[in-house]
């Protein structure tokens, strides 16, 4: 069973094979690269990373006055159901917390 977010990827491939005339089976990984498109997978996840930034989620350098390497790391709440964990800000905070520490800013 496919999600919608993979069927709008399959067309949003079909649409820029059409566009640059490409087979349909053409990759056409390098062409989001020359046009600076991002697939629909990458923009969720910008736009995810990007609302969690913007809300005022606690950070866990907030609880203490210790430098640590995850101190520009999101507190994750904990929670029980699944519910939860497909929220965005939840599942901004967890994609934000996987970036590398030289792409996290306060």
């Amino acid at each position: 069973l496919r999600s919608n977010l993979q069927n709008v990827l399959v067309l949003q491939k079909r649409a820029l094979r059409t566009m640059e005339g490409l087979q349909p089976q053409d990759s056409c990984r390098h062409d989001f690269k020359n046009l600076k498109m991002l697939t629909i997978p990458s923009n969720y996840i910008l736009e995810t990373v990007l609302h969690c930034t913007r809300q005022n989620l606690n950070r866990t350098s907030q609880f203490h006055s210790y430098l640590t390497r995850n101190g520009l790391d999101f507190t994750l709440l904990v929670h029980r159901t699944e519910l939860f964990a497909r929220k965005p800000s939840y599942a901004g905070a967890k994609l934000f917390n996987l970036l590398p520490s030289g792409l996290k800013t306060e």
